[in-house]
């Protein structure tokens, strides 16, 4: 997909192109793998647009949704995203305040995967670093780092990677471990926007506390986070440390 920008006073619009148009894409890990553009004419009062990713299948399963806002000067709206789980899948876009008027569809295939090391975790299984720290200096340095914490007690989380994230946002997933390092309980999980050309992100204001415990801290692309049902012990993340609070 090719992006090109345009200035329209304080706006910048982009429109997208496609380059090699396709319905069969490959997993690639966190990557976005799955591109879908829709073209239009320009709508003068705008609109709000919201992209319905569902199983083509006869039980028509609820994968993901994404938003997308639409100004005045827009004649295309475009959504890269991750899925990674092979099959047949449909698109509606829609009107993002009435869900129930569709304006264009499309489906598209995953396929099994080819690429590789990718496809195990975010980077090859976990390439990347977190670390949790009192706070992060200008400098990306972790200051006050510690794998141990006084419960409920305020602290930062840096997150580092060796290459750009590839993703726009990463989630930080905290799961409570039992005696045997097993994760046993979610605790919760916090969308970060990171950027794809991005491979540092560190929180600021003293983000998280926690009581005492044991607990698996993960650095994940937003796309892999469990939607359902949170059984923790992941195998797909950038990052991953134990973190115990006393």
């Amino acid at each position: 997909m090719k992006i090109a920008k345009k200035q329209h006073g304080a706006e910048i619009v982009e429109t997208a192109s496609c380059v090699n148009p396709t319905k069969n894409f490959k997993p690639k890990g966190t990557l976005r793998n799955v591109f879908v553009l829709a073209t239009f004419p320009a709508v003068p009062t705008g609109a709000g647009v919201t992209f319905m990713i569902t199983k083509n299948d006869a039980d028509g399963e609820y994968v993901q949704n994404m938003d997308y806002s639409v100004t005045r000067f827009h004649t295309t709206a475009y959504m890269p995203f991750t899925i990674n789980t092979p099959g047949k899948y449909f698109v509606r876009m829609v009107n993002f305040y009435n869900k129930s008027q569709v304006w264009a569809t499309t489906d598209f295939n995953v396929g099994e995967d080819t690429v590789g090391p990718r496809a195990v975790g975010n980077t090859a299984a976990g390439q990347g670093k977190v670390s949790v720290c009192k706070e992060i200096d200008d400098d990306w340095k972790c200051v006050g780092a510690s794998n141990e914490w006084k419960a409920n007690q305020p602290f930062n989380v840096l997150f580092e990677n060796p290459t750009p994230s590839g993703v726009d946002f990463i989630g930080i997933v905290f799961h409570k471990q039992d005696t045997t390092g097993k994760d046993v309980a979610f605790v919760n999980e916090y969308q970060q926007n990171i950027g794809m050309e991005n491979r540092k992100y560190a929180t600021v204001g003293d983000s998280f506390r926690l009581p005492a415990g044991v607990y698996s801290v993960y650095i994940i692309g937003w796309g892999k986070r469990e939607l359902m049902v949170h059984n923790g012990n992941l195998t797909e993340y950038f990052a991953k440390m134990t973190l115990t609070v006393k």
